[in-house]
């Protein structure tokens, strides 16, 4: 899956209804993404090391737009960060540090517009400084968040520059065992039912048995008042953050938490 769509889908989860909610006119989300991809291709440094991309960035936009996104709080920026690791990663493009990103109001920028300046920031406090390439000289007034805006947006968010891989849920037994399942979006049901995110075929597993539901960068298993309960590597937990290599219990289904690809 590409990078601009792995990035949607991941924000689908976060806000509950995304393509139900009227994002039909201003600034899109996948703007920003592309936005990111064409400044970072646009201001390529070549060094001895290789094609050196800024890894810190500043996107201004509109009061109305920024309370439009910041149904997305802390999501947006944060994966709009992921998509300049990963489009680096797939292209060759080095990352002196991790990559920033933070979303602000100003009141010069128009409705549906946005304003984006990035530099290159080195971690080492002992190495040159990066140079503030093209299009990053503007430092555009800003104003505090909105009140009724969530607490997130406008908190630059920061990744690591090596792309992060993906949690997967491997079914450990039953009759699709060995099928996996990338945990995404903000939560994940797993039951009987046929609308579950992950369904299973055991009459001991209740028809909504639990939910893994992503809190900050953490996912935790929480059971839905199921009849046989949940289980993590054998202790019965209502909510129990989980990992790779942990095994959740679900009447006698068992899924494992493994990586996968991006």
């Amino acid at each position: 899956m590409g990078v601009l769509q792995d990035f949607e889908r991941r924000l689908e989860g976060a806000v509950e209804g995304f393509f139900a909610r009227a994002f039909r006119s201003g600034l899109q989300p996948v703007e920003l993404a592309k936005a990111l991809q064409r400044y970072a291709e646009d201001n390529q440094h070549v060094t001895a090391d290789g094609v050196v991309v800024p890894n810190v960035y500043r996107i201004h936009v509109s009061e109305r737009d920024h309370d439009r996104l910041s149904s997305f709080g802390a999501s947006l920026p944060r994966e709009l960060a992921e998509v300049v690791v990963r489009t680096s990663a797939d292209r060759g493009w080095s990352l002196r540090g991790p990559v920033k990103v933070r979303i602000e109001v100003d009141d010069d920028v128009r409705f549906g517009m946005y304003d984006l300046a990035g530099r290159v920031e080195v971690v080492d406090p002992s190495a040159p400084s990066g140079a503030r390439l093209r299009g990053g000289s503007r430092a555009p007034a800003t104003r505090p968040p909105s009140a009724n805006a969530p607490a997130g947006l406008d908190q630059t968010q920061v990744v690591p520059p090596v792309p992060r891989a993906t949690l997967h849920l491997r079914l450990a037994n039953g009759p699709n065992k060995g099928a996996t399942f990338p945990l995404t979006g903000q939560r994940l049901t797993l039951g009987r039912m046929t609308n579950c995110s992950v369904t299973l075929d055991d009459t001991t597993v209740s028809r909504e048995h639990a939910a893994l539901v992503r809190r900050g960068e953490t996912w935790w298993v929480v059971d839905l008042n199921s009849t046989n309960g949940t289980s993590v590597n054998g202790v019965q937990a209502a909510e129990q953050p989980v990992a790779v290599g942990d095994r959740v219990e679900l009447g006698d289904a068992v899924v494992e938490l493994v990586e996968g690809p991006a």
